[in-house]
């Protein structure tokens, strides 16, 4: 039986680390490198990397347990000196379009390089349904937000003890949650989930900064859509066609729970393969009261079951609040009050719950009046600035590598560096950049001598060492 090379090094460091992988991970493409000047006037944050993006395809579990792919962006910081940074996670907010998510360089993809320009190793899941992921986006479920989000660390972790990310080196163990709207409820349902499934040992939660989410998805968050108009209400439509894609007893058919015609209108909306209508083109096209669109049957039926919630649709929701629980990681929620998508009641009803559960660290923090949109840089900017205060800084690189019998000094390296080895004597050198081409090259090697790389640009190279018996790579890092 052939073994695939990928296989064999991922069953080889398992059997060194002492950890088992599933080999979620696919393959990854780079996207780009951004400055952090540039990153710094986007944000306002004093930044220090650079940050190379890439797109990430690993395997998942769908929503009724078969294997799929999923895709995501993930964003390193390009460091010379540093190694060890921890994990963020920025969870996306609501998006209709296949396309419109992290990996496709959207806007939203800025705001995980930020925190990368600030030493972290940023994980931005699509979703199910989302990117590369085929059917349709399990909307608001709160399982598969966290198993699409944990399974991508899986996948990057894996990338990197395969190589396949040039530069990345281990994370640091300690992991960042955050997210805004959608995102919200998608970093607390992770958070959720890790404690809950008693994951903190490979995914060991620092913190967690949900904004804006709607996490009380029976209470606050059906209060604002049953209110006598909602701005947004495609995302009614959203959740219900979402959970009947989950639970599958909700309707045979848009026309038993909407009216005509936009029964009709919504369906091309949610086949599970929109690349082209967005939720803005949705949102004009639906009424702002819930009782224009909803089929009044339907609706009766609903908020007559709104005590018991003996309603599909109320169960449904409910599945799916997350809210009631009791971390043992600090928690910060942030909110606005004049959120007009998603009620800043949310956060201090699940601050309140969860402080009646026995939690200790867990505070809803008020930014300001704005409007949904208006909440996302405050919100953000103050979730940063709090995990800067609890992050572990990076380690700074040794002087030299030493490697059986060979020993390269200075690295990182500033100009020159040398190498010391017997077993490699007469041997050809070759430097590689990250993309695999070949940038110096000496033959006939001797000791101790010097090699002068002053004329590459700073980054990651790969070394290698080859005779007629052996060949080994080392990387170097040029300042």
């Amino acid at each position: 039986m052939k073994i695939h090379s990928k296989s064999f090094a991922l069953l080889f460091s398992s059997l060194i680390l002492g950890t088992s992988f599933g080999q979620n991970f696919i393959s990854s493409t780079f996207i780009n490198t951004i400055e952090p000047s540039v990153l710094t006037v986007v944000s306002g944050l004093p930044l220090t990397y650079s940050v190379d993006t890439y797109k990430i395809v690993y395997e998942t579990t769908d929503v009724d347990g078969s294997a799929t792919i999923a895709s995501g962006a993930f964003c390193i910081p390009v460091s010379p000196e540093c190694q060890g940074f921890p994990i963020a996670v920025y969870e996306h907010g609501t998006s209709l379009r296949k396309v419109d998510v992290p990996s496709e360089d959207i806007q939203e993809t800025y705001i995980g390089r930020i925190f990368a320009a600030g030493g972290y190793q940023v994980v931005m899941p699509d979703y199910l349904g989302m990117g590369e992921s085929p059917g349709l986006h399990p909307y608001c479920h709160g399982e598969s937000e966290a198993t699409a989000t944990l399974d991508m660390i899986r996948a990057v972790r894996e990338a990197q003890l395969l190589g396949e990310i040039p530069g990345m080196e281990p994370d640091n163990g300690e992991l960042f949650l955050t997210g805004y709207s959608q995102g919200g409820h998608a970093a607390m349902a992770t958070h959720k989930y890790i404690e809950e499934n008693n994951l903190l040992e490979e995914f060991n939660v620092i913190a967690s900064a949900p904004c804006s989410g709607p996490y009380e998805i029976t209470g606050a968050m059906a209060d604002t859509i049953l209110a006598a108009s909602y701005s947004n209400p495609g995302y009614i439509v959203y959740i219900m066609a979402a959970y009947q894609r989950v639970y599958g007893d909700l309707y045979t058919s848009y026309s038993d729970i909407l009216k005509a015609p936009y029964d009709e209108i919504v369906e091309p909306y949610f086949n599970g393969n929109n690349y082209t209508l967005g939720m803005g083109s949705l949102n004009d096209q639906l009424p702002q009261e819930i009782q224009s669109f909803v089929e009044d049957s339907v609706l009766e039926n609903f908020l007559a079951a709104s005590e018991d919630l003996s309603h599909p649709i109320w169960q449904a929701m409910a599945a799916n609040d997350n809210h009631d629980w009791l971390p043992t990681r600090p928690i910060k929620m942030y909110y606005c009050t004049g959120d007009e998508q998603v009620s800043f009641q949310n956060a201090l009803v699940a601050e309140a719950t969860m402080i009646e559960n026995g939690a200790t660290d867990v505070e809803a923090i008020f930014k300001g009046e704005g409007m949904h949109n208006d909440c996302v840089l405050p919100s953000l900017t103050d979730a940063f600035t709090w995990f800067e205060s609890l992050k572990t800084e990076c380690s700074v690189g040794i002087a030299g590598v030493n490697i059986e019998d060979v020993r390269v000094y200075p690295n990182p390296i500033q100009n020159t560096f040398r190498i010391e080895t017997e077993a490699y004597l007469g041997s050809e050198i070759s430097i590689l950049d990250q993309a695999g081409r070949v940038v110096v090259q000496q033959e006939n090697f001797v000791s101790n001598s010097e090699i002068d790389i002053s004329h590459l640009n700073p980054g990651c190279y790969f070394l290698l060492l080859n005779n007629q018996n052996k060949s080994m790579t080392l990387k170097l890092i040029k300042a």
